[in-house]
């Protein structure tokens, strides 16, 4: 495995979203605007600002078939952004989400015609395009959910939808919309699934919140990391639930690269691969941190205030080990910041993932060999 490109930008990454060929990148600057790149060789233009928001943006995902745009924010609002190709700009469509509270995570469908919006207001809202109304309408789903929801997470069948917060749970729910959804197949999860159906329930260890969460590429696993810095993998068709703890910082981020791996990512700035080995769990290896040209080449200007390095060197998590950090305060993974976001190959290859950083670092990494 190695690092493909890495990008800096001068600001803070909390969540982006590439299209399908990985030319243009639409990033949230750690504000309530969305600005949309394009790339040219190793350098990114600024082409479009989305400033629709009034609050920060927490989620954007680019459906890559249709070419559209959703975005959320603590504004208790998502906009659903399609690209005009006479004006040459990104025109945005309201969505009725009828919540109170912030919206945290939004992510398209696999066949692009409906996306889920967690939020704070207890509930994951569905959303699909009402013909009637010519406008995005959305139902909710509520129970047995009981507090803010932080993480979702789509089934290959476009129906079943896995999600996790602050309760401590992780779900999956049926989201299946009447006229807008086949009649799904039967699933290790259930056979009949009307909306809202509950088809699992489970939680890690210690009960941390769950901050990511997804589906394994065949549907029949799902995966969620929690903040007690364990990953739990639930199988409901042979019953296993299996936990792996780590000692290292809690993940936010995770994805699967196969049926038998995941790499997760978050407060400990390194992506760190995890493979099935047998009947459990284990962690095979951190990405990217022995990379010292590249460490040292794309060091942050920061790294040169030697006050600034004493303060974080005295932080319990850089000062025990040597291969943590490096003589110029540095750490030795390629972030430098914890990483906000990990994403897979929007082209749906198997062989490369993104991740993004409170450094502002944008990284390429390949998981081929």
């Amino acid at each position: 495995m190695s690092i493909l490109d890495e990008f800096i930008f001068p600001f803070c990454v909390t969540s982006y979203a590439f299209n399908q060929d990985k030319s243009q990148v639409a990033i949230c600057p750690n504000s309530n605007e969305v600005q949309i790149y394009s790339r040219s060789g190793t350098q990114w233009t600024l082409l479009h600002v989305l400033k629709e928001h009034d609050l920060l943006v927490t989620g954007i995902d680019w459906a890559p078939r249709t070419n559209q745009i959703v975005t959320c924010s603590q504004d208790k609002n998502a906009y659903v952004w399609a690209f005009d190709g006479v004006t040459g700009l990104w025109k945005p469509s309201l969505v009725h989400l009828r919540i109170d509270r912030a919206a945290t995570q939004v992510k398209w469908s696999p066949l692009e015609n409906k996306f889920a919006v967690a939020s704070g207001d207890k509930c994951v809202a569905i959303c699909y395009f009402g013909e009637d109304n010519d406008w995005w309408v959305s139902k909710h789903i509520k129970k047995p959910i009981a507090s803010t929801v932080l993480c979702v997470d789509w089934h290959p069948n476009n129906v079943l939808l896995a999600c996790g917060g602050t309760d401590m749970k992780a779900r999956v729910f049926s989201a299946y919309i009447k006229g807008v959804d086949e009649k799904p197949a039967p699933t290790a999860w259930g056979e009949r699934l009307p909306f809202s159906t509950l088809c699992g329930e489970f939680e890690s260890p210690s009960s941390g919140w769950v901050h990511s969460i997804a589906f394994s590429p065949d549907g029949e696993s799902v995966a969620f990391a929690s903040h007690d810095s364990s990953i739990t993998v639930a199988t409901p068709a042979t019953g296993e639930v299996v936990s792996v703890r780590s000692h290292y910082l809690p993940f936010k981020t995770l994805v699967w690269t196969a049926p038998q791996t995941i790499v997760a990512s978050g407060h400990d700035c390194s992506p760190m691969v995890y493979v099935k080995d047998g009947s459990s769990w284990r962690l095979s290896k951190k990405l990217g941190e022995d990379d010292k040209s590249r460490r040292s080449a794309t060091a942050s200007p920061s790294n040169n205030n030697s006050a600034f390095n004493l303060f974080r060197q005295m932080d319990s998590r850089n000062q025990p080990s040597k291969t943590t950090s490096s003589s110029d305060g540095s750490l030795r993974s390629v972030h430098q910041n914890t990483i906000t976001e990990l994403r897979r190959d929007p082209s749906g290859s198997t062989t490369e993932i993104s991740t993004s950083g409170l450094d502002g670092r944008l990284v390429l990494w390949s998981v081929s060999a």
